[in-house]
């Protein structure tokens, strides 16, 4: 297994020709979209403002409080529209998506195969709905996903992880009869399943701190400072204990200090899933000035390599744990 500096500097010396060729030529369609759209954005708002000007002097100064704010809100429409126009008509998403898959193919899938073997990765393909749902974690009826990968872990323990979104939609009437749509995010990050070898027996939840907070399954710590960030659900409480040694606790509590990430971990028998609500991750869409970010690709290795790191630790503590 390679350091983050290892493959940076590889990533650097090999097949980056393409990549970097690629986000040239988005930063130059990005360039020229914007200088259009800013002229033409321009000219809108002037016209915009005459037109106000001209209607605040004919019908008064109390006419100002009248026309100002949809003058305000047609030229912010018009604007975010024109940006959106020539970005299609220069093709700047069709830049941004070659760069995209690019950069999937060659950076990430290059961080992921680090950590794991026999990958397959596939940066457009969702991972299967009903692998999420096993776990019953939120009720959702909406659910998008990318970055599947499967692979192993040390060549032997099968692991799936995807980007996942789930959201839950729902329709109501108002009081005067009219419908409407909510739409509120149930999770947004990475997502993944681990198949051990060996089954605890037994179900262990780590959940955000205040998430079980009546449960009467909720397991109470020995660590004042682990019970600060995490809520634990054992149906085994000798078991958990077990697992939840020092170390591991304390590994927990090092990722969430240094990411101040959410997330989650879920033992059943010997199926171990794993969820961060990271949002977005593994796009190049963030990227500005350099086609490889040194900060953004060292965020998603050190994802990977928590994920990793812990999947093994779970793994062999409970291979050498007496069940």
């Amino acid at each position: 297994m390679k350091t983050f500096e290892e493959i940076f500097n590889e990533l650097q010396n090999n097949n980056t020709s393409e990549l970097n060729e690629l986000f040239i030529n988005l930063k130059e369609k990005r360039k020229k979209a914007n200088k259009i759209s800013l002229f033409i954005i321009s000219i809108i708002d002037i016209v915009l403002l005459t037109i106000f000007l001209i209607l605040a002097l004919n019908f008064g100064k109390f006419s100002i409080f009248v026309f100002l704010i949809p003058t305000m809100i047609f030229a912010l429409i018009t604007n975010v529209l024109t940006f959106v126009i020539v970005s299609i008509i220069l093709g700047v998403n069709k830049k941004q998506l070659q760069f995209n898959n690019r950069y999937k193919g060659i950076v990430i899938e290059k961080l992921i195969s680090n950590f794991y073997n026999n990958l397959e990765y596939f940066p457009n393909k969702e991972m299967p709905r009903y692998i999420y749902e096993q776990p019953n974690y939120e009720d959702f009826n909406k659910y998008y996903s990318d970055d599947y990968f499967e692979a192993q872990i040390n060549n032997k323990h099968s692991i799936q992880m995807a980007e996942v979104l789930t959201q839950k939609e729902t329709t109501y009437k108002d009081s005067e009869g009219n419908t409407h749509t909510e739409t509120v995010t149930r999770f947004h990050g990475l997502f993944a399943k681990i198949v051990i070898d060996k089954s605890i027996n037994s179900q262990l939840r780590i959940m955000p701190n205040g998430t079980m907070l009546f449960d009467k399954k909720r397991l109470n710590m020995d660590s004042s400072e682990f019970e600060k960030h995490f809520d634990i659900k054992a149906s085994n409480q000798i078991i958990a204990m077990q697992l939840l040694t020092a170390d591991i606790m304390q590994d927990l509590l090092e990722f969430k200090y240094k990411t101040n990430m959410v997330y989650d971990i879920y033992i059943n028998n010997n199926e171990l899933y794993l969820r961060f609500h990271s949002g977005k991750m593994f796009e190049a869409t963030n990227i500005k000035d350099y086609a490889l970010d040194k900060a953004i690709i060292n965020k998603y290795f050190y994802m990977l390599n928590f994920t990793y790191n812990l999947s093994n630790k779970l793994i062999n503590i409970i291979n050498n744990t007496q069940i």
